[in-house]
């Protein structure tokens, strides 16, 4: 299935194909987003909010590895219904845009959004559930009224870095994403290998650009995570096994970890795509860097 083109179906209402009818939506009811459901231009305008109110802002999770190149998806299925006119219909749920905006601002902007739920714009959302290692399910959550766009409101220190203009950059919809060597940097220092991995194969980073753009010294931040693992546990209820939701607080060499990743870039590239035309698993030799394109639509 052709994910980038979710929801063309739909709107064409094209009774006539053999292909299932594929919705992006939200609540009954619910408009599709913009961009065949993903909800590029109404996160434009959360930023704008963000910003107009002088709260430096950006871009991070899917979004931001998107936006480097990743094989990521902003929608994930979530049911098939039976069929009408003798077509099954797929549901696809958009999963929340996350925004990051300054720790020290982060009340503030949360503020922001419940005025504009008071004039009928944004709805405060129940939080998703209790995921691995996360705090998202604490953080404020926002809906478009009556679209199908969702979005979370992170603190920087969540990110593990600092969320100011020297550290971001815009996409060529002007959407605001942490620059590349700072999300780098973020995603090694929090040990977060699967994201990392995704980045370096989005972004076919090699080793040289890391001795130059990267720390790669010292240890991974066991501090930062004892602290996020603080406020895990008091965020779910303790049990036997409640510490299963916490992040690894062991610190592991910077180095060790990047350069495990970056000799195995060849190695995952899997057995449908040729290396004979992938540099890995997610580009093409010799194509243009992701950021040239319109990635924030995908």
């Amino acid at each position: 299935m052709d994910v980038a083109n979710l929801g063309t179906e739909t709107q064409n209402d094209n009774f006539n194909s053999d292909k299932p009818l594929i919705f992006i939506g939200g609540l009954p009811g619910d408009a599709q987003a913009s961009c065949d459901g993903k909800g590029t231009l109404e996160a434009i305008e959360v930023i704008k909010e963000l910003e107009s109110a002088g709260i430096p802002c950006c871009l991070v999770g899917i979004s931001a590895l998107i936006y480097y190149g990743a094989g990521r998806v902003r929608v994930v299925r979530t049911k098939v219904h039976s069929s009408v006119k003798d077509k099954s219909i797929l549901t696809f749920q958009l999963q929340d845009w996350e925004v990051c905006v300054p720790t020290d601002l982060h009340d503030r902007a949360k503020a922001i959004f419940r005025t504009e739920f008071k004039s009928g714009i944004y709805d405060p959302f129940p939080p998703g559930h209790v995921q691995v290692g996360s705090l998202h399910h604490t953080f404020p959550r926002f809906k478009l009224r009556g679209v199908g766009f969702w979005f979370l409101l992170i603190p920087s220190e969540d990110c593990h870095f600092e969320c100011k203009s020297p550290n971001l950059e815009r996409s060529k919809s002007g959407l605001p994403y942490p620059k590349l060597d700072v999300f780098a940097q973020s995603l090694l220092d929090m040990d977060d290998r699967v994201n990392l991995t995704d980045l370096v194969d989005g972004m076919d980073l090699s080793e040289e650009w890391s001795l130059q753009n990267l720390v790669l010294d010292g240890t991974t931040d066991a501090n930062w995570a004892e602290r996020k693992n603080v406020k895990i546990r008091s965020s779910v209820p303790l049990t036997e096994s409640s510490c299963l939701w916490e992040l690894s607080a062991a610190p592991f060499s910077r180095r060790e970890i990047l350069m495990d990743i970056l000799e195995k870039k060849s190695n995952r590239i899997g057995p449908e795509r040729s290396k004979e035309y992938f540099v890995t698993r997610f580009r093409l030799r010799g194509s243009a860097d992701p950021r040239s394109e319109f990635r924030d639509s995908k």
